[in-house]
């Protein structure tokens, strides 16, 4: 029995700490990356784990065994409160109160109610169906008449629409009205043709809002990612008559598309350079003309006094879309005098608002809702 008890101790030690390191350190792979989201999401419960591990390391009595799972469960257990510590901070500056018991929902009966939701088509391109997916709220919910239309990610040529139903969900409890869309993925280059879909979006949603109940002027754009990235070049080049919105909410998103060429996240995670020259046909440096195809679909260069209000969100630690993306379009809204909200999560990575129980998550929750409510 001693011997079993030992066993189970080094071994959720172990797993414990080869776990969370990946908190902290860059990704050696793709797949390790993706373990690495769900490893800072639910740090905690690999936390307890290494404390069982302790505990029965304690029990035991084995000298060759407590030791190493003391040092390695300790470490694991210390970096697992990383996240939570890490936004102590800024969940003060924002007032914003950190939920343990929203963290671990799954035991503590708040899980996410599922909202039924309708699928239509709003637009073809190449005899194709484009569709949005809509989330209603109970007609119960209070309501400013907000809506909002959301584009996935997928470095422009993968992904799908309602890639996050928790969060559409989420939106449509808290008596928002959801369209999550499709968009144009191939062939590639496709940049021209993904932006004008989000704006054939928008328009189809101002042709029907008395349909759903909601303002034509109180539209907003969410986009994660690429979807990010295409919801700020849509919102920022609209046409005041047709889809132009009231906000956009960007949630770890590319900005300033030539900066992304030249200064590469984690390579071994994601071929930045190959994902951008796809979609938008080259090397920004190879020639002039596809240098302004690069400077056209960057949101840094379609900056105005015009310019609607804009959430950014970031983690510190995303290893697919560097920080500085969220900074450098910052600086040029204050420039412009443009409202501008950032939030910034320390030990985010790409993808962390993927439990939407998280820290992160709740962050953002409470951050979404302040940016519209005034709308």
């Amino acid at each position: 029995m001693i011997y079993l008890i030992s066993g189970i101790s080094i071994f959720l030690c172990l797993i414990a700490f080869l776990s969370v390191i990946w908190i902290i350190f860059p990704a050696p792979s793709y797949y390790i990356w993706l373990y690495s989201v769900a490893v800072s999401e639910w740090s905690l419960w690999l936390g307890f784990a290494a404390l069982v591990g302790i505990i029965l390391a304690v029990f035991s009595k084995t000298p060759t065994i407590l030791y190493p799972s003391i040092i390695l469960g300790g470490s694991a257990f210390l970096i697992s409160l990383y996240p939570y510590f890490s936004l102590l901070s800024i969940a003060k500056e924002k007032e914003i109160s950190l939920s343990f018991s929203q963290y671990f929902a799954a035991i503590t009966g708040g899980k996410q109610k599922e909202v039924q939701f309708q699928t239509r088509v709003f637009s073809k391109r190449n005899d194709a169906d484009l569709k949005v997916d809509i989330y209603l709220p109970d007609a119960d919910k209070p309501s400013n008449g907000v809506s909002i239309i959301v584009i996935h990610g997928g470095s422009w040529s993968g992904g799908v629409r309602n890639d996050f139903p928790q969060w559409n969900s989420w939106f449509a409890e808290n008596g928002l009205t959801v369209f999550d869309i499709d968009y144009t993925l191939a062939p590639q280059p496709n940049y021209l043709s993904a932006i004008d879909d989000v704006k054939e979006a928008v328009k189809w949603v101002k042709q029907n809002t008395q349909e759903f109940n909601i303002s034509p002027d109180k539209i907003v754009l969410l986009g994660r990612s690429a979807g990010g990235h295409l919801a700020l070049i849509a919102a920022y080049s609209a046409n005041k008559t047709e889809n132009q919105v009231r906000g956009v909410i960007s949630v770890y998103a590319p900005t300033d598309l030539i900066w992304d060429y030249d200064n590469l996240a984690n390579e071994y995670v994601i071929d930045g350079r190959g994902t951008l020259s796809s979609f938008l046909g080259g090397n920004p440096h190879q020639s002039p003309e596809i240098r302004e195809k690069y400077l056209f679909a960057s949101p840094t260069e379609h900056i105005s006094s015009e310019t609607p209000p804009t959430l950014l969100i970031h983690g510190g630690k995303d290893q697919l879309v560097r920080l500085e993306n969220m900074y450098r379009l910052a600086d040029k809204l204050n420039a412009s005098n443009v409202r501008n909200e950032t939030l910034y999560i320390p030990y985010g990575q790409h993808g962390f608002d993927y439990n939407i129980n998280g820290w992160g998550s709740q962050l953002t929750k409470t951050a979404i809702l302040k940016f519209v409510k005034d709308f």
